[in-house]
């Protein structure tokens, strides 16, 4: 193992997150969130969605994503590359001499037929048996070149997965310490209150959602659009009017 499992384990495990409480923040399905962290990559559709989900996780958990790439590619294993294989049947090519034995057996039945017409067209003429024509030789069968199917477009690798975008904004709120906090959404009061540690909220809008005042910031977590907000202050502090918005979310 290289390491990149054991260091988003930590980190979880520091932040005392369960699974299911990881798949709600992160967007990823415990079963991979699992793979990730034993580095049972097989589990997971391809290397490109590894990487994505490795960088999303290692964000959500605020780790450094570059570093947890990194250990990957140092342990992951190339992907095989397919090919197409060059046929290894013979390709049938018709005898060169089978030609000019067509020709000739067709000038032959030419001469044949004049020999005929000019007997027949004779008044008294008998007819006589015609003589012996050699049968003309039967013609090979033509055989296909087999040619290589042209190679097939390359499935587009997207540079990057991360979680899902809910239409609007969705906010979630992680209460690690006790804290009191005002929301406005779009304009209208939506959220307030005390409270304690464990605690978790969500809040939906359309346009803009303002933590109008934050009691305790260095207690709270944000969550936008499954993107993680920087830490809001640090613990005691009391903070207001902080703005989020989907140009803020573009910016994380």
């Amino acid at each position: 193992m290289a390491g990149e499992g054991q260091m988003l384990q930590a980190a979880r495990e520091e932040k005392q997150w369960s699974y299911t409480y990881t798949e709600e923040i992160t967007k990823i399905r415990v079963r991979y969130i699992q793979a990730l962290e034993e580095e049972k990559y097989e589990i997971l559709p391809g290397t490109t969605y590894v990487k994505g989900y490795l960088r999303t996780y290692a964000k959500q958990l605020g780790l450094n994503p570059n570093e947890i790439i990194a250990l990957y590619n140092s342990s992951a294993t190339p992907e095989p590359v397919s090919g197409f294989e060059s046929p290894t049947s013979r390709v049938k090519v018709r005898p060169l001499w089978l030609r000019p034995a067509i020709i000739g057996s067709m000038a032959i039945l030419g001469i044949v037929l004049v020999i005929a017409i000019a007997t027949f067209s004779q008044p008294g003429a008998k007819l006589e048996d015609p003589p012996y024509v050699p049968a003309a030789l039967p013609s090979a069968p033509q055989t296909e070149t087999i040619t290589p199917a042209p190679n097939l477009p390359a499935v587009p690798d997207p540079s990057n997965v991360v979680a899902t975008t809910l239409d609007g904004l969705t906010m979630q709120l992680v209460f690690t310490q006790p804290c009191w906090v005002v929301v406005r959404v779009d304009g209208q009061p939506s959220l307030q209150g005390t409270f304690t540690a464990g605690t978790t909220k969500e809040v939906k809008g359309t346009d803009k959602i303002e933590l109008v005042k934050i009691g305790n910031a260095g207690g709270l977590s944000v969550t936008l659009n499954g993107k993680a907000v920087p830490s809001l202050g640090k613990a005691g502090e009391v903070v207001s009017n902080v703005v989020l918005t989907q140009e803020y979310w573009d910016q994380l």
